[in-house]
């Protein structure tokens, strides 16, 4: 049956090529005009495992003829590959696993020479003999099978690279060039994932730990999928093998308390009933129902295998009746990440095949948006980094890789299953002047599919290079990342670029970008906080900084969003000032300094409900009035006054106060000062069990989502 599955999927091929060197020493009792021994070669071309470092690779035969009957020939061979040759080393460093045999015509008989790797990847073929037959011209083959080679490192082509043997002995004719195919490369694995992360709304644990308890608690599940590429890409163990093809499943992001579970056993699409859960991939779901000897897909569960997928043994063997799979196993989690090892029981070598591995997730509520970000990934096992035999690392073992999506050969990329990328892909039109501010602009990426889109940012400038990022420059699903412009190194001139936003398979988008860059004239180059000096973002009704060129002027104003800030103090490259009350509640504002009717290029500032920092010195004794200082210390169980500004009035948490490691504690007073605009203070006990000496102070109020949003910190002197 023809495979059916290579025409969807676009892959280079690779071919392992050998050049066999035989020499040839014929021990003959017999003159120097005696016929010799005529040899070719030949071999067999199978498809291999792209990914593999230990692949068998096709039978290699050496066909002879000539010679005097009854004569004894002794050839001393030395076949070499294109790549490093990793059959398993014995005790004394000799190759296993090469079976030999020899044909005379009357059936081929195994014999045991003796092999010795030569530099990595040749061969040492040695005490080796046959007798040439006593019919006339009666051929001898000598084949080569079981040997192994790491194709994975061989480069990719788009032709078959055919592997040449060169043969050389005294007195033997022999054609130049041999060319005989050891195997074609191709790649064995495709995948994709839905990944449907933690509900914030937790997710339970049933009480019956098997496949319907999980799926009638409606327990979170994501599904792991993974495609042959071939027919035979899916194999069982083989002769001479440790274990049949396995599959690395690799789970991240989960969180220290989340529970994991997973089928002992995994049924494929080939299967009576097939593996799948909660739906995924829109097959009907339900524990997999498996029938022996039908040709159909059975994964089993590796239990002690090493993180990288080799050694351990199933969990159970390959049963001989029709079975449905139901148990689960916990996995362990450490750091939020766990791992599962499949090992492929049975296949059908004429059907291309896949097959679901559900993840079951349980875990406790959290506040929203989570701050978890679960992954699944799967490649090849046992995944290995050895190109060279030795004695003890598994076979087979695999390089690992990120495989590519299957949907493309399933031909379900645009099901609703899946993550569907969309960008907000109005082109963008930025300003800004030489030796100015950054500017920015919001784009809207979000899933108009299903599960976790995870996507990536990058730029191609047409002209100019390094002014334009993009933040976060990474993200899932449905957020706001912002482009930012920074003129700091342009000068005065028009500057385009492009963003892409890609989420692989699930789409891509690009955004044009064109930045306007103007002499420099009435510049802002950064506000913040006027306290902490903590810039590119402020609060409202706070004091703030704001640093700029040309500033210096009869008129001079400062708008936020269009609405008039209080200036404090000004000079041509700082504005102290007041930040208008009005825009509270917003994200973002605008902020434009007009210095006698000339306006300066907008700069785009962050806005926070609460951003406290406190002034420098600002600290003040109680008893006394004096600025603490080490000159004037605070004793422990004194008052002493906090002046800072950034404190929302009124005010929306509890404010408390950090001395160097006695945290959170609670002040007599916090909130605005009365006398003069937009200055807070808190007044507050020094702590009894205060370290005494220099001591960090803070001050820390609750954010928006629960977490402190907390101040510079100041040095409080305690005697």
């Amino acid at each position: 049956m023809p495979n059916r599955c290579c025409a969807a999927i676009p892959h280079r091929t690779k071919l392992v090529s050998a050049t066999v060197l035989l020499l040839l020493a014929f021990s003959f009792s017999l003159t120097a005009q005696t016929p010799t021994p005529s040899c070719q070669a030949t071999s067999t071309n199978p498809n291999l495992h792209a990914e593999s470092l230990a692949e068998r690779v096709g039978d290699l035969t050496l066909i002879c003829s000539g010679g005097v009957s009854g004569a004894v020939v002794q050839p001393l061979l030395y076949i070499t590959l294109n790549t490093t040759v990793t059959n398993r080393l014995d005790a004394n460093g000799s190759p296993t696993g090469i079976t030999t045999t020899v044909d005379t015509g009357t059936g081929p008989v195994t014999v045991s020479p003796s092999f010795r790797l030569s530099g990595g990847s040749t061969l040492v073929v040695n005490v080796l003999s046959y007798t040439v037959p006593a019919v006339v011209n009666q051929s001898v083959s000598i084949k080569f099978s079981g040997i192994r080679a790491a194709v994975a490192p061989l480069a990719s082509g788009t032709t078959s690279v055919q592997v040449t043997a060169s043969i050389v002995g005294i007195g033997v004719q022999l054609p130049v060039g041999l060319a005989a195919g050891l195997g074609t490369t191709v790649q064995t694995l495709l995948a994709s994932a839905i990944n449907n992360g933690v509900p914030c709304n937790g997710s339970l644990l049933p009480s019956t730990l098997d496949f319907n308890g999980f799926l009638n608690a409606s327990t979170s599940v994501s599904t792991v999928r993974v495609t042959e590429v071939r027919t035979t890409s899916f194999t069982a163990k083989q002769p001479g093998d440790d274990s049949g093809v396995r599959f690395l499943v690799k789970l991240s992001g989960y969180g220290s308390a989340s529970r994991i579970f997973v089928p002992d056993a995994i049924v494929g699409n080939t299967g009576l009933q097939a593996t799948s859960a909660g739906g995924a991939y829109g097959r009907s779901f339900g524990p997999g129902t498996y029938v022996p000897g039908a040709g159909q897909l059975l994964l089993i569960r590796v239990t002690g295998s090493d993180a990288n997928g080799g050694g351990g043994a199933l969990t159970m063997p390959q049963p001989g009746v029709v079975t449905t799979f139901s148990s689960m196993s916990e996995l362990a989690v450490a750091n939020g990440s766990a791992y599962a090892v499949y090992e492929v029981a049975d296949s059908n070598s004429v059907v291309v095949e896949s097959a679901q591995i559900p993840v079951f997730v349980v875990a406790a509520p959290v506040n929203c948006p989570s701050t978890l970000n679960p992954a699944q990934s799967v490649t090849l096992a046992p995944a290995s980094t050895v190109v060279t035999a030795t004695t003890t690392d598994p076979i087979p073992r695999f390089m690992a890789g990120v495989p590519p999506l299957d949907c493309t050969q399933e031909s379900d990329c645009t099901s609703g299953y899946f993550p569907s990328l969309y960008v907000d892909q109005t082109p963008i039109s930025l300003t800004g002047t030489s030796l100015g501010g950054p500017q920015s602009a919001p784009i809207k990426v979000g899933n108009l599919g299903s599960g976790i889109l995870s996507f990536t940012s990058s730029v191609t400038y047409q002209s100019g290079s390094g002014w334009l990022t993009v933040n976060p420059s990474s993200g899932a699903n449905s957020i706001t990342v912002n482009a930012i412009a920074n003129p700091a190194a342009l000068q005065p001139g028009t500057y385009t670029a492009t963003i892409t936003i890609s989420a692989g398979a699930y789409g891509t988008a690009t955004i044009p970008v064109t930045f306007t860059v103007a002499l420099s004239t009435v510049t802002i180059q950064n506000v913040g906080n006027a306290a902490s000096f903590q810039y590119g973002t402020v609060a409202p009704g706070s004091y703030a900084v704001l640093y700029g060129l040309n500033l210096a002027g009869t008129n001079v104003g400062v708008t936020f969003n269009g609405l008039a800030a209080n200036i404090i103090y000004k000079s041509a490259t700082q504005i102290n000032l007041v930040v208008p009350t009005g825009i509270a509640g917003q994200v973002a504002a605008a902020v434009v300094v007009t210095v006698d009717g000339a306006p300066s290029s907008p700069f785009t500032v962050n806005l926070a409900p609460n951003l406290p920092g406190i002034f420098n010195p600002g600290v003040v004794n109680f008893n006394g009035g004096q600025i603490n200082s080490a000159v004037s210390p605070a004793a422990r169980g004194d008052y002493i006054l906090i002046f800072l500004t950034g404190l929302t009035v009124p005010l929306t948490g509890q404010v408390t106060v950090n001395f160097g490691p006695l945290t959170n504690q609670i002040p007599a007073f916090a909130g605005a000062q009365p006398t003069l605009p937009a200055l807070d203070q808190i007044n507050i006990l020094v702590p009894a069990a205060s370290p005494t000496g220099l001591v960090p102070l803070q001050v820390c109020i609750p954010g928006p989502a629960g977490q402190p949003v907390c101040s510079n910190q100041v040095s409080l002197y305690v005697k």
